[in-house]
């Protein structure tokens, strides 16, 4: 018998993937979006849609359905700039409880949500699912909204749910437009001057959609799943492989942080008098200058059958979807 699913965040990069993954395997669909959301992508799939805010409790009660299995909870906001941190508490904080409140009054049997590695916020070293968050304690306003959104999640198992949290890296390929998408774009144009000097775990968008799907019958209740990359990859590694799918001949080199670090500070200060957002922000310089952390998805291998795909693959895949869509 078909599965019937609410997603959040469907109009975003790992929602659609999500969306697309779920189609294929029969699944009923419906996906809420805000009256403001660019239903491109979204419209081209046999769903239902539904027009609510996660952050306004009466519209989610008035646009549920009753009796559906699963609620996939993707939908979040990646701001670094201060300015909208209230914003991002809204959505991640304020929008999972009320998920959470409405989904149980609707008979949802499991709450599958997508957080992220930030929820551990400025720990070092090698990060597993045993190591304890530290998310709470991070002056960076994403990562500690991350940390307090999955503790509403947690709450979801108390009103009778099972809850899994999947805690994906730095994800890319297919559909991605407004994230690292945007590089091959800029690398393009050569309006990239200097590559991000921190590392990073690279997940393929289609095994972090995938372990989603996975988690609702593979997936321990009250358990995490970090999904990552190969180990040892560099933002510079990224830049990389994209200048040479675009047949640059010279990738962007990686800028020193503390130089990086001058440049955000001076434009956030800029924005403050102009109002208009900053490209660079501290937070933003802050998470993509570290060196010295490491993400393992062993757990989800074991449990969830998810694949580490090489960073080359996921360069190549979101380089096809960009070309397929005519904005390469």
């Amino acid at each position: 018998m078909a599965k019937s699913a609410f997603v959040t965040g469907g109009t975003g990069f790992i929602g659609l993937n999500l969306i697309e993954q779920l189609i294929q395997d029969g699944w009923a669909v419906t996906a809420l979006h805000r009256a403001s959301s660019d239903l491109t992508y979204l419209q081209r799939f046999p769903i239902t849609l539904v027009e609510g805010d996660i952050t306004d409790i009466n519209s989610l009660r008035k646009t549920f359905p009753t009796g559906v299995d699963v609620l996939f909870h993707l939908a979040g906001d990646t701001n670094s700039w201060s300015k909208r941190n209230a914003r991002q508490t809204a959505i991640h904080v304020d929008g999972t409880r009320n998920l959470v409140t409405v989904a149980a009054e609707k008979g949802v049997r499991t709450f599958i949500y997508t957080s992220s590695v930030a929820a551990w916020g400025e720990v070092n070293g090698r990060i597993t699912e045993a190591l304890p968050q530290q998310g709470q304690h991070s002056w960076i306003h994403y990562n500690r909204t991350k940390w307090l959104g999955e503790q509403e999640a947690w709450k979801g198992m108390d009103k009778g749910m099972k809850v899994v949290i999947l805690n994906p890296a730095t994800v890319i390929g297919p559909y991605d437009i407004t994230s690292w998408g945007k590089a091959f774009i800029q690398i393009k144009k050569d309006a990239f001057p200097f590559a991000l000097p921190g590392c990073a775990s690279f997940a393929h968008v289609a095994e972090v959609a995938r372990a989603h799907i996975r988690a609702v019958e593979k997936g321990q209740n009250g358990h995490r799943y970090i999904l990552g990359g190969e180990p040892g990859t560099t933002y510079a590694d990224l830049f990389r492989e994209v200048a040479l799918i675009l047949g640059k001949p010279n990738a962007p080199k990686p800028a020193p942080p503390w130089m990086l670090l001058a440049i955000s500070r001076l434009m956030a200060g800029i924005s403050s008098i102009t109002g208009k957002e900053p490209m660079l922000t501290p937070e933003f310089i802050t998470v993509t200058s570290r060196k010295n952390r490491t993400y393992s998805s062993e757990k989800a291998v074991a449990e969830l059958g998810y694949r580490i795909i090489p960073l080359k693959t996921c360069v190549a895949d979101c380089h096809r979807w960009l070309v397929e869509e005519g904005l390469l």
